[in-house]
Order: structure tokens, then C-alpha cells, then sequence
């Protein structure tokens, strides 16, 4: 199982946070994007991110819960690992296109009362799913059970190369629901970040 550690819960001690993830076994640095419109919260302005990826020796995995296409292509601009924006936000695979003609991996979230179904014509056209797990925009949120059911669905008629990604409420008991519904890679927040020790968290969640 693979870890991305999210920062979120950590915004006001960033820097330290991300030295703390540097010197883990994380697998990746989450960063949650929010607009302030397709979520309520607004966090990790494009400046920031700039500092996080100058200071992370860990590849980004950037979450844009975000509806302007235009923002998403900014943030682009900073080549992360992953670059994942929401289902809900595109009608087409224009955006899709465009992030992978800069060499970056495209993830596509998904909210938890989204259907599948909105998933199915991009499969083969993108590198993660991510499955929201909670209602997305703030941290520390109860997992939502009912999305093992639907991450077990997808699962069956998901390219088998697709890393399935869960976000939200992940903890040592939970993760084995995540490891039930088939996930490759689930992201942690609270979890790891509120333990003096994330290592110990980390690997308790592999």
C-alpha cells in the first residue's frame, strides 16, 4: 500500500510538517487545493505550493478541489507527480489532454454521491482515481463506509494498470477497508500528522 501524507491539518506549521514527511517513508506529499466555491475552505494558494514542492524531497500528489479549468493549468505549471481534479468539473477530456501533454500524471477525484458511471469514459485516459471518502474540503472527517462498496464496483471494470486512491478518514482501522475495496494508495492526514512520530503512523498503515 502506498502512502501520500497530506498537510492540510498543518497549514500554519507547513514548513515544519513537510520536514517531518521528508524524512519518512511516505510514498508522496498530498496537497489539498480549495477555492473557496467548489468547497467551502480556501487553502494552498498557488504561491505556496510553490514553496512546498521548493522544500519537499517527496514527489507532489496535488488534490485541486477546484472548478476553474484555467486554475487547474496554473497549477499545472508546477509539474507535480499527480495533478487530480474532480470528475464533477470536466465534460470532456480536454483538460485531461492538456495536463498530460506536460508529462504530468492526470488523477481524476471523485466526490462520495458521484456516480461511477461519470468515471467510465476516462479510465483509459488517466494514471489515479481518487476516491473521496469524506465530504471533501476539511480535514479530520469520518470514513464513509458506503465508498467501499463503490470503490469495489470500479474496481471490476478498471484498467488493471489504474491506481485506486482513497482520501479522507484513513486510519489504522480503516485502512483495512481501503485494502478490502481493492486500493492501491490511500492518503492520510490527521492520522499521521497529529503522531509526534509519522513513520510509526505510516507504517502502520502499509
Amino acid at each position: 500500500m502506498k502512502v501520500s501524507v497530506s498537510v492540510l491539518k498543518e497549514y500554519d506549521r507547513l514548513i515544519k510538517a513537510v520536514k517531518k514527511v521528508n524524512e519518512s517513508s511516505a510514498d508522496f506529499l498530498h496537497v489539498d487545493v480549495m477555492d473557496g466555491k467548489f468547497v467551502d475552505n480556501e487553502k494552498f494558494p498557488l504561491e505556496v505550493v510553490r514553496d512546498v514542492k521548493q522544500i519537499s524531497e517527496k514527489p507532489l500528489d496535488v488534490h485541486l478541489m477546484v472548478e476553474s479549468h484555467d486554475l487547474i493549468k496554473e497549477y499545472a505549471k508546477l509539474m507535480p507527480e499527480y495533478l487530480t481534479f474532480h470528475v464533477e468539473v470536466i465534460d470532456d477530456y480536454t483538460l485531461i489532454d492538456y495536463v498530460k501533454s506536460l508529462g504530468i500524471k492526470v488523477g481524476l477525484a471523485i466526490n462520495p454521491e458521484t456516480d461511477i458511471k461519470r468515471l467510465m469514459p476516462y479510465v483509459d485516459d488517466v494514471d489515479l482515481v481518487l476516491f473521496m471518502s469524506v465530504t471533501p474540503g476539511a480535514g479530520g472527517q469520518e470514513f464513509k463506509e458506503e465508498v467501499v462498496d463503490k470503490i469495489k464496483a470500479f474496481k471490476k471494470v478498471a484498467p488493471s494498470d489504474l491506481i485506486i486512491s482513497v482520501d479522507g478518514g484513513v486510519n489504522q482501522k480503516t485502512v483495512g477497508l481501503c485494502k478490502y475495496a481493492g486500493c492501491d494508495m490511500v492518503v492520510a492526514g490527521s492520522y499521521i500528522t497529529n503522531k509526534e512520530n509519522y513513520e510509526e503512523a505510516i507504517k502502520q498503515l502499509r
